[in-house]
């Protein structure tokens, strides 16, 4: 029953502060919104480029061409050293004579052996697959010492691809970690400083109310729910932004760059969107309790 009135009166107290010092209370909460804005599209930016970098690691292969002198059984003699490459998932052998198949197709030539004169030009290779991205390096290494792979001639990969995705994936990460802590502080300030303008404008009654025997939790009541309401306000505008704004974003991107393949997960984006409502209205509260707390100590 107290606990009901102490609540009853806080909301009542709250909505008069709110309306008394709304320009300031509508800064806040624009200024909120926009940290938790850049704060989710900077996590959606980190999930996509570790989206793209998997996509990329599924669909990159090095591709070891032997030398056309070698027999088909030096060029077999080999496989079971791809074992010894970190991170290894699969060898796919593809013959010369596949190899030139493949081209007669692209090329629309039915018979392409007999236009080059009888002669396959085209060396056997092995298609080989590693789980990460940073394991290309290391095993194109591995594939090119002679004492393994006497007869391989050539080693190619996605070499600049790779390198500037792993760049990419690697910078993207430590952005996004800079930027979560500076938007924190940031909206943690301004949520301080709106309530701590209503706390300075009723310093006076706060320290008669704590004189004549007010508990600190019904000081705080009203504060308190100001600083939730802001935290909540800015951290709904900021879910509805990123919602609607990345949906709008992977639409363009389909329609005028199909070649970037944008993450589609409704589940992430829920989840986003509750993790940015809880920090907004704990930031809210955590705000207000700052603020507060210098004017209770009577």
């Amino acid at each position: 029953m107290v606990l009901f009135r102490y609540l009853q009166y806080g909301f009542r107290d709250t909505m008069r502060s709110l309306w008394r010092h709304k320009g300031m209370v509508m800064v806040s909460v624009i200024t909120v919104a926009i940290m938790l804005i850049v704060l989710g599209a900077t996590v959606l930016l980190a999930a996509n480029s570790e989206y793209m970098t998997n996509n990329m690691e599924e669909e990159l292969e090095i591709i070891v061409f032997y030398d056309t002198a070698a027999t088909r059984d030096e060029v077999l003699a080999t496989e079971p050293y791809f074992q010894y490459i970190t991170g290894f998932e699969q060898a796919t052998f593809v013959s010369k004579e596949e190899a030139m198949e493949i081209m007669g197709e692209k090329l629309h030539q039915s018979n392409l052996t007999a236009a080059t004169g009888g002669v396959n030009p085209l060396p056997d290779a092995f298609y080989i697959k590693v789980a990460q991205l940073e394991q290309i390096a290391p095993a194109v290494e591995f594939l090119n010492d002679k004492s393994y792979f006497p007869c391989v001639d050539l080693v190619r990969y996605g070499q600049d691809e790779v390198d500037n995705m792993i760049a990419l994936s690697d910078t993207l990460e430590r952005a996004c970690m800079v930027v979560v802590v500076v938007m924190l502080f940031v909206a943690l300030f301004l949520v301080n400083s709106t309530i701590r303008l209503t706390v300075a404008t009723r310093g006076e009654e706060i320290s008669i109310m704590k004189y004549v025997g007010a508990t600190n939790v019904y000081v705080r009541i009203p504060f308190f729910l100001e600083g939730l309401i802001i935290g909540i306000l800015g951290a709904l505008i900021a879910d509805v932004a990123l919602y609607f704004g990345y949906d709008a974003v992977v639409e363009y991107i389909a329609q005028n760059a199909g070649f970037l393949d944008l993450m589609v997960n409704p589940g992430l984006m829920l989840l986003l969107m509750l993790i940015l409502l809880v920090g907004g209205t704990l930031l809210g509260a955590l705000g207000s309790n700052i603020a507060i707390r210098k004017y209770l100590r009577v």
